[in-house]
Protein backbone atom coordinates (compact mmCIF):
# COMPACT_ATOMS: atom_id res chain seq x y z
CA UNK A 1 0.00 0.00 0.00
CA UNK A 2 1.97 2.95 -1.32
CA UNK A 3 -0.48 5.38 0.54
CA UNK A 4 0.31 3.68 3.81
CA UNK A 5 4.16 4.03 3.29
CA UNK A 6 3.92 7.70 2.41
CA UNK A 7 2.14 8.15 5.83
CA UNK A 8 4.59 6.20 7.79
CA UNK A 9 7.69 8.31 6.37
CA UNK A 10 5.50 11.86 6.85
CA UNK A 11 7.29 12.38 9.97
CA UNK A 12 10.63 11.53 8.74
CA UNK A 13 11.74 14.60 7.22
CA UNK A 14 10.88 15.91 10.57
CA UNK A 15 12.51 14.22 12.65
CA UNK A 16 15.98 14.83 10.55
CA UNK A 17 15.66 18.17 10.55
CA UNK A 18 14.95 18.38 14.52
CA UNK A 19 17.80 16.18 14.58
CA UNK A 20 19.90 18.18 13.00
CA UNK A 21 18.70 21.58 15.32
CA UNK A 22 19.41 19.50 18.09
CA UNK A 23 23.21 18.59 17.06
CA UNK A 24 23.49 22.04 16.15
CA UNK A 25 22.58 23.67 19.41
CA UNK A 26 24.38 20.63 22.01
CA UNK A 27 27.47 20.54 20.45
CA UNK A 28 29.11 24.03 21.14
CA UNK A 29 27.19 22.80 24.89
CA UNK A 30 28.53 19.13 25.15
CA UNK A 31 31.87 20.93 24.23
CA UNK A 32 31.79 23.49 26.92
CA UNK A 33 31.01 21.19 29.41
CA UNK A 34 34.40 19.13 28.87
CA UNK A 35 36.04 21.96 29.16
CA UNK A 36 34.48 23.14 32.11
CA UNK A 37 35.37 19.22 33.32
CA UNK A 38 39.12 19.07 32.05
CA UNK A 39 39.53 22.97 34.25
CA UNK A 40 37.51 21.52 37.32
CA UNK A 41 39.63 18.64 37.19
CA UNK A 42 43.27 20.62 37.26
CA UNK A 43 42.10 22.49 39.70
CA UNK A 44 41.03 19.64 41.80
CA UNK A 45 44.69 18.14 40.93
CA UNK A 46 46.47 21.44 41.50
CA UNK A 47 44.89 21.78 45.13
CA UNK A 48 45.61 18.36 45.99
CA UNK A 49 49.66 18.69 45.32
CA UNK A 50 50.21 21.62 46.50
CA UNK A 51 48.08 20.63 50.38
CA UNK A 52 50.89 21.51 51.97
CA UNK A 53 51.02 25.08 50.65
CA UNK A 54 47.32 25.17 51.02
CA UNK A 55 47.42 24.51 54.56
CA UNK A 56 50.84 26.25 55.03
CA UNK A 57 48.79 29.34 54.22
CA UNK A 58 45.49 28.44 55.50
CA UNK A 59 44.15 28.83 52.21
CA UNK A 60 41.31 25.91 52.67
CA UNK A 61 38.62 28.36 52.47
CA UNK A 62 40.06 29.44 49.31
CA UNK A 63 40.46 26.63 47.55
CA UNK A 64 36.80 25.48 48.82
CA UNK A 65 35.45 28.21 47.09
CA UNK A 66 37.33 28.22 44.23
CA UNK A 67 36.01 24.36 43.90
CA UNK A 68 32.60 25.51 44.19
CA UNK A 69 32.98 27.64 41.63
CA UNK A 70 34.23 25.72 39.31
CA UNK A 71 31.41 22.82 40.23
CA UNK A 72 28.97 25.65 39.67
CA UNK A 73 30.09 26.31 35.95
CA UNK A 74 29.98 22.96 35.60
CA UNK A 75 26.17 22.24 36.63
CA UNK A 76 25.13 25.29 34.96
CA UNK A 77 26.43 24.11 31.48
CA UNK A 78 24.95 20.30 32.10
CA UNK A 79 21.70 21.58 32.91
CA UNK A 80 21.66 24.30 30.06
CA UNK A 81 22.65 20.70 28.15
CA UNK A 82 20.07 18.34 29.83
CA UNK A 83 17.49 21.33 28.98
CA UNK A 84 18.30 20.86 25.02
CA UNK A 85 17.96 17.16 25.68
CA UNK A 86 14.74 17.58 27.30
CA UNK A 87 13.04 19.60 24.86
CA UNK A 88 14.49 18.01 21.88
CA UNK A 89 14.00 14.20 22.76
CA UNK A 90 10.40 14.16 23.64
CA UNK A 91 10.12 15.71 19.53
CA UNK A 92 12.23 12.70 18.68
CA UNK A 93 9.60 10.48 19.81
CA UNK A 94 6.58 11.92 19.42
CA UNK A 95 7.01 12.31 15.75
CA UNK A 96 7.26 8.76 14.83
CA UNK A 97 4.23 7.86 17.42
CA UNK A 98 2.18 10.45 15.42
CA UNK A 99 3.09 8.03 12.14
CA UNK A 100 1.86 5.27 13.88
CA UNK A 101 -1.16 6.67 15.26
CA UNK A 102 -2.19 8.53 11.25
CA UNK A 103 -1.24 4.78 9.38
CA UNK A 104 -3.39 3.01 12.27
CA UNK A 105 -6.30 5.76 11.40
CA UNK A 106 -6.21 5.11 7.88
CA UNK A 107 -5.60 1.56 7.52
CA UNK A 108 -8.14 1.04 9.90
CA UNK A 109 -10.72 2.48 7.86
CA UNK A 110 -8.95 0.25 4.64
CA UNK A 111 -9.25 -2.85 6.64
CA UNK A 112 -13.05 -1.51 7.92
CA UNK A 113 -14.18 -0.83 4.37
CA UNK A 114 -12.68 -4.43 2.74
CA UNK A 115 -9.47 -2.63 0.68
CA UNK A 116 -6.98 -3.81 2.47
CA UNK A 117 -7.02 -6.98 4.51
CA UNK A 118 -6.32 -7.35 8.37
CA UNK A 119 -3.43 -9.92 7.86
CA UNK A 120 -1.64 -7.49 5.68
CA UNK A 121 -2.50 -4.82 7.67
CA UNK A 122 -1.28 -6.39 11.24
CA UNK A 123 2.12 -7.25 8.55
CA UNK A 124 2.80 -3.44 7.81
CA UNK A 125 1.93 -2.04 11.20
CA UNK A 126 4.25 -4.89 12.87
CA UNK A 127 7.65 -3.91 10.82
CA UNK A 128 6.42 0.09 11.08
CA UNK A 129 6.66 -0.25 14.94
CA UNK A 130 10.19 -2.35 15.00
CA UNK A 131 11.50 0.80 12.49
CA UNK A 132 9.77 3.56 14.99
CA UNK A 133 11.46 1.92 17.67
CA UNK A 134 15.16 3.22 16.61
CA UNK A 135 13.56 6.11 15.87
CA UNK A 136 12.70 6.77 19.57
CA UNK A 137 15.33 6.12 20.77
CA UNK A 138 17.34 8.78 18.52
CA UNK A 139 17.00 11.49 20.82
CA UNK A 140 19.04 9.50 23.98
CA UNK A 141 21.41 8.45 21.39
CA UNK A 142 22.08 11.84 19.67
CA UNK A 143 22.57 13.24 23.87
CA UNK A 144 25.51 10.43 23.97
CA UNK A 145 26.66 10.80 20.71
CA UNK A 146 27.52 14.47 20.97
CA UNK A 147 29.30 13.82 24.01
CA UNK A 148 31.60 11.12 22.58
CA UNK A 149 31.85 13.12 19.70
CA UNK A 150 33.21 16.23 21.83
CA UNK A 151 35.40 13.54 23.90
CA UNK A 152 36.54 12.07 20.65
CA UNK A 153 37.63 15.91 19.39
CA UNK A 154 39.67 16.85 22.47
CA UNK A 155 41.90 13.52 22.39
CA UNK A 156 42.22 13.57 18.41
CA UNK A 157 43.43 17.02 18.99
CA UNK A 158 46.23 15.85 21.08
CA UNK A 159 46.81 12.81 19.26
CA UNK A 160 47.72 14.66 16.43
CA UNK A 161 49.38 17.39 17.18
CA UNK A 162 53.38 16.89 15.87
CA UNK A 163 55.77 17.50 18.64
CA UNK A 164 58.33 20.27 17.85
CA UNK A 165 61.23 18.54 17.84
CA UNK A 166 61.56 15.41 15.57
CA UNK A 167 64.50 13.36 14.28
CA UNK A 168 64.95 13.78 10.52
CA UNK A 169 63.99 10.89 7.91
CA UNK A 170 66.30 8.50 8.47
CA UNK A 171 68.65 10.50 10.71
CA UNK A 172 71.50 8.46 11.86
CA UNK A 173 72.72 7.99 15.87
CA UNK A 174 74.85 10.65 17.56
CA UNK A 175 78.39 9.14 16.17
CA UNK A 176 80.58 8.21 18.95
CA UNK A 177 82.67 10.18 20.49
CA UNK A 178 84.24 12.14 23.68
CA UNK A 179 81.80 14.69 24.00
CA UNK A 180 83.05 17.64 22.52
CA UNK A 181 80.30 20.76 22.58
CA UNK A 182 80.21 23.59 20.38
CA UNK A 183 77.48 26.32 20.55
CA UNK A 184 77.87 28.09 17.27
CA UNK A 185 76.64 31.94 16.99
CA UNK A 186 72.94 30.38 19.18
CA UNK A 187 70.41 32.65 19.53
CA UNK A 188 66.75 31.46 21.29
CA UNK A 189 63.45 33.06 21.64
CA UNK A 190 60.49 31.18 23.27
CA UNK A 191 57.70 31.21 20.68
CA UNK A 192 58.79 34.44 19.29
CA UNK A 193 59.22 36.12 22.33
CA UNK A 194 61.64 38.33 23.57
CA UNK A 195 65.51 36.40 23.08
CA UNK A 196 66.28 34.26 25.94
CA UNK A 197 69.93 33.22 24.22
CA UNK A 198 71.76 35.80 21.64
CA UNK A 199 75.17 35.31 19.71
CA UNK A 200 76.39 32.60 22.03
CA UNK A 201 79.89 31.01 20.75
CA UNK A 202 80.59 28.54 23.14
CA UNK A 203 83.21 25.68 22.78
CA UNK A 204 83.88 23.27 25.27
CA UNK A 205 86.56 20.24 24.84
CA UNK A 206 85.66 16.66 26.26
CA UNK A 207 85.84 15.96 30.09
CA UNK A 208 85.62 19.89 30.78
CA UNK A 209 83.51 20.77 33.82
CA UNK A 210 81.86 24.39 33.67
CA UNK A 211 79.97 25.95 35.44
CA UNK A 212 77.32 28.70 34.10
CA UNK A 213 76.87 31.64 36.07
CA UNK A 214 74.90 34.56 36.16
CA UNK A 215 72.07 36.61 37.43
CA UNK A 216 68.35 35.65 36.95
CA UNK A 217 67.20 35.30 33.93
CA UNK A 218 70.81 35.41 32.24
CA UNK A 219 69.80 32.46 30.27
CA UNK A 220 71.49 29.73 31.90
CA UNK A 221 69.17 27.07 31.92
CA UNK A 222 68.56 27.72 28.26
CA UNK A 223 71.87 27.19 27.17
CA UNK A 224 71.56 23.80 28.80
CA UNK A 225 68.20 22.69 27.52
CA UNK A 226 69.51 23.18 23.96
CA UNK A 227 72.08 20.19 24.83
CA UNK A 228 69.30 17.59 25.49
CA UNK A 229 67.62 19.30 22.24
CA UNK A 230 64.77 19.80 24.31
CA UNK A 231 64.01 23.03 21.62
CA UNK A 232 66.05 24.54 18.59
CA UNK A 233 68.22 27.34 18.57
CA UNK A 234 66.26 30.32 16.69
CA UNK A 235 69.36 30.74 14.91
CA UNK A 236 73.12 28.85 15.51
CA UNK A 237 73.85 25.40 15.48
CA UNK A 238 74.40 23.40 18.75
CA UNK A 239 77.17 20.31 17.55
CA UNK A 240 78.68 17.44 19.32
CA UNK A 241 81.36 15.40 18.83
CA UNK A 242 80.85 17.58 15.54
CA UNK A 243 77.46 16.66 14.77
CA UNK A 244 74.63 18.94 14.05
CA UNK A 245 71.76 17.83 16.83
CA UNK A 246 68.99 18.45 14.44
CA UNK A 247 70.57 16.05 11.94
CA UNK A 248 70.99 12.96 14.22
CA UNK A 249 68.02 10.78 16.14
CA UNK A 250 66.76 12.50 19.13
CA UNK A 251 66.86 9.46 21.10
CA UNK A 252 70.15 8.44 20.76
CA UNK A 253 70.92 11.96 21.51
CA UNK A 254 68.98 12.10 24.87
CA UNK A 255 70.60 8.48 26.17
CA UNK A 256 74.01 10.36 26.14
CA UNK A 257 72.71 13.23 28.26
CA UNK A 258 71.55 13.41 31.48
CA UNK A 259 69.79 16.37 33.17
CA UNK A 260 69.74 16.87 36.70
CA UNK A 261 67.26 19.98 37.49
CA UNK A 262 66.48 21.85 40.69
CA UNK A 263 63.01 20.74 40.94
CA UNK A 264 63.95 16.84 40.85
CA UNK A 265 60.90 14.85 40.05
CA UNK A 266 60.39 11.16 40.82
CA UNK A 267 57.64 8.80 39.86
CA UNK A 268 55.39 6.93 41.84
CA UNK A 269 57.83 3.52 41.85
CA UNK A 270 60.29 2.67 44.16
CA UNK A 271 63.52 4.16 44.91
CA UNK A 272 65.51 1.32 42.96
CA UNK A 273 62.91 1.68 40.23
CA UNK A 274 63.68 5.82 40.37
CA UNK A 275 67.34 4.77 39.95
CA UNK A 276 67.28 2.48 37.49
CA UNK A 277 64.97 4.91 35.01
CA UNK A 278 66.84 5.52 32.61
CA UNK A 279 69.10 1.47 32.71
CA UNK A 280 66.06 -0.55 33.43
CA UNK A 281 68.45 -3.78 33.45
CA UNK A 282 70.89 -2.37 35.75
CA UNK A 283 71.76 -4.28 38.44
CA UNK A 284 71.64 -3.95 42.33
CA UNK A 285 75.36 -3.47 42.41
CA UNK A 286 75.16 -0.81 40.25
CA UNK A 287 71.79 0.80 41.33
CA UNK A 288 73.73 1.46 45.15
CA UNK A 289 77.16 2.32 43.36
CA UNK A 290 75.07 5.69 41.97
CA UNK A 291 73.52 5.36 44.96
CA UNK A 292 76.33 6.07 47.39
CA UNK A 293 78.20 8.07 44.69
CA UNK A 294 74.94 10.94 45.00
CA UNK A 295 75.26 10.36 48.78
CA UNK A 296 71.73 8.71 48.69
CA UNK A 297 72.69 5.23 49.93
CA UNK A 298 72.55 5.97 53.54
CA UNK A 299 69.58 7.26 54.15
CA UNK A 300 67.75 4.66 51.20
CA UNK A 301 69.41 1.78 53.72
CA UNK A 302 67.80 3.69 56.91
CA UNK A 303 64.70 2.84 55.05
CA UNK A 304 62.31 0.01 56.56
CA UNK A 305 62.50 -1.42 53.01
CA UNK A 306 65.33 -0.19 51.38
CA UNK A 307 65.26 0.39 47.79
CA UNK A 308 61.96 -1.05 47.69
CA UNK A 309 60.75 1.51 49.64
CA UNK A 310 57.47 3.22 47.38
CA UNK A 311 58.79 6.76 47.22
CA UNK A 312 55.06 8.49 46.72
CA UNK A 313 53.81 10.60 43.87
CA UNK A 314 56.49 12.84 42.62
CA UNK A 315 58.26 11.78 45.46
CA UNK A 316 56.37 13.06 47.96
CA UNK A 317 57.72 11.13 50.86
CA UNK A 318 61.35 12.36 50.72
CA UNK A 319 62.52 15.42 51.57
CA UNK A 320 63.79 17.86 48.74
CA UNK A 321 67.52 16.88 49.43
CA UNK A 322 66.64 13.61 49.63
CA UNK A 323 64.84 13.77 45.84
CA UNK A 324 68.01 15.33 44.61
CA UNK A 325 70.00 12.92 45.49
CA UNK A 326 68.07 10.02 44.09
CA UNK A 327 67.85 11.90 40.86
CA UNK A 328 71.43 12.75 40.67
CA UNK A 329 71.77 8.70 41.46
CA UNK A 330 69.72 8.24 38.46
CA UNK A 331 71.70 10.67 36.06
CA UNK A 332 74.94 8.99 37.23
CA UNK A 333 73.42 5.21 36.78
CA UNK A 334 72.75 5.99 32.65
CA UNK A 335 76.56 7.01 32.34
CA UNK A 336 75.92 9.89 30.18
CA UNK A 337 78.26 11.24 27.76
CA UNK A 338 76.94 14.98 28.39
CA UNK A 339 75.96 15.97 32.30
CA UNK A 340 73.94 18.59 32.88
CA UNK A 341 73.23 19.72 36.78
CA UNK A 342 70.66 22.54 37.06
CA UNK A 343 71.78 23.61 40.63
CA UNK A 344 70.60 19.96 41.91
CA UNK A 345 72.01 20.67 45.28
CA UNK A 346 70.14 23.77 45.98
CA UNK A 347 68.04 21.43 48.39
CA UNK A 348 70.92 19.82 50.64
CA UNK A 349 72.69 21.43 53.03
CA UNK A 350 76.46 22.13 53.42
CA UNK A 351 77.80 19.00 54.92
CA UNK A 352 75.66 16.33 52.05
CA UNK A 353 76.73 19.38 49.53
CA UNK A 354 80.22 18.48 49.77
CA UNK A 355 79.73 14.57 50.10
CA UNK A 356 77.80 15.00 46.94
CA UNK A 357 80.90 17.15 45.26
CA UNK A 358 83.15 14.34 45.91
CA UNK A 359 81.20 11.70 44.27
CA UNK A 360 80.29 13.84 42.00
CA UNK A 361 84.42 14.72 40.99
CA UNK A 362 84.90 10.86 40.70
CA UNK A 363 81.64 10.35 38.29
CA UNK A 364 82.44 13.30 36.39
CA UNK A 365 85.96 12.27 35.62
CA UNK A 366 86.30 11.77 31.64
CA UNK A 367 82.60 13.47 31.44
CA UNK A 368 81.85 16.58 29.88
CA UNK A 369 79.92 17.93 32.55
CA UNK A 370 77.73 21.64 32.80
CA UNK A 371 76.79 22.89 35.96
CA UNK A 372 74.26 25.63 36.58
CA UNK A 373 75.43 27.36 39.63
CA UNK A 374 73.42 28.97 41.64
CA UNK A 375 75.08 28.47 44.55
CA UNK A 376 78.54 29.74 44.06
CA UNK A 377 80.08 26.87 46.18
CA UNK A 378 79.60 24.70 43.62
CA UNK A 379 81.95 26.18 41.32
CA UNK A 380 84.89 24.71 43.01
CA UNK A 381 84.10 21.45 41.02
CA UNK A 382 84.86 23.29 37.05
CA UNK A 383 87.70 23.52 35.41
CA UNK A 384 86.21 26.99 34.07
CA UNK A 385 83.65 29.66 34.34
CA UNK A 386 81.17 31.15 32.15
CA UNK A 387 79.60 34.04 32.88
CA UNK A 388 76.25 35.39 31.02
CA UNK A 389 73.84 38.23 31.49
CA UNK A 390 70.84 39.20 28.85
CA UNK A 391 71.23 35.94 27.08
CA UNK A 392 75.05 36.40 25.99
CA UNK A 393 78.12 35.11 27.60
CA UNK A 394 79.76 38.13 29.15
CA UNK A 395 83.46 36.44 30.09
CA UNK A 396 84.81 33.05 30.86
CA UNK A 397 88.00 31.91 32.73
CA UNK A 398 89.20 30.62 35.78
CA UNK A 399 87.22 31.73 39.29
CA UNK A 400 90.83 33.64 39.92
CA UNK A 401 91.03 35.49 36.62
CA UNK A 402 87.62 36.27 36.72
CA UNK A 403 87.32 37.62 39.53
CA UNK A 404 90.07 40.18 38.65
CA UNK A 405 89.11 40.60 34.78
CA UNK A 406 84.63 40.91 34.94
CA UNK A 407 83.32 43.04 37.74
CA UNK A 408 79.53 41.35 37.44
CA UNK A 409 81.56 38.09 38.13
CA UNK A 410 82.95 39.40 41.20
CA UNK A 411 80.05 41.30 42.29
CA UNK A 412 77.77 37.30 41.92
CA UNK A 413 80.92 36.23 43.84
CA UNK A 414 80.86 38.93 46.55
CA UNK A 415 77.47 37.73 47.85
CA UNK A 416 77.26 34.41 46.63
CA UNK A 417 80.72 32.81 47.72
CA UNK A 418 80.24 34.02 51.10
CA UNK A 419 80.59 30.47 52.64
CA UNK A 420 83.41 29.16 49.87
CA UNK A 421 86.98 29.12 50.47
CA UNK A 422 86.81 31.71 47.34
CA UNK A 423 85.81 33.68 48.74
CA UNK A 424 87.96 33.28 52.01
CA UNK A 425 90.81 33.42 49.32
CA UNK A 426 89.68 36.60 48.12
CA UNK A 427 89.27 38.13 51.86
CA UNK A 428 92.56 37.18 52.71
CA UNK A 429 94.54 38.53 49.66
CA UNK A 430 92.72 41.76 49.85
CA UNK A 431 93.87 41.81 53.51
CA UNK A 432 97.17 41.36 52.51
CA UNK A 433 96.96 44.28 50.06
CA UNK A 434 95.57 46.45 52.51
CA UNK A 435 98.60 45.81 54.92
CA UNK A 436 101.49 46.56 52.26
Amino acid sequence: KPDLAALALLPVPFVVLSAMRYNRRSRPAVQEIQQRLAELTGEVEEGISGIRIVKAFARERFMLDRFRRSVGRVFDQEIYSTRLQAFYSPMLGFLPSLGLAVVLLVGGRQVINNTLSLGDFTAFYTYLIMLTGPMRMLGMSLGMAQRAVASGNRLFEMLDREPRIVSPADAPALPEGPGRVQLRGVSLAYNGGAPALEDVDLPVEAGRTVALVGPTGSGKTSLVGLLARLYDPSRGAVLIDGADLRSVDVRSLRSQVAFVADDSFLFSATVAENIAYARPNASREQIELAARRAQAHGFIERFPDGYETLVGERGLTLSGGQRQRVAIARALLADPRILILDDATSSVDAQTEAAIKRGLGEAMAGRTTFIVAHRMSTISLADEVVVMDGGRIVDRGTHDALIERCPLYAEIAEHGLADSVFLQRDLERREEVAGL
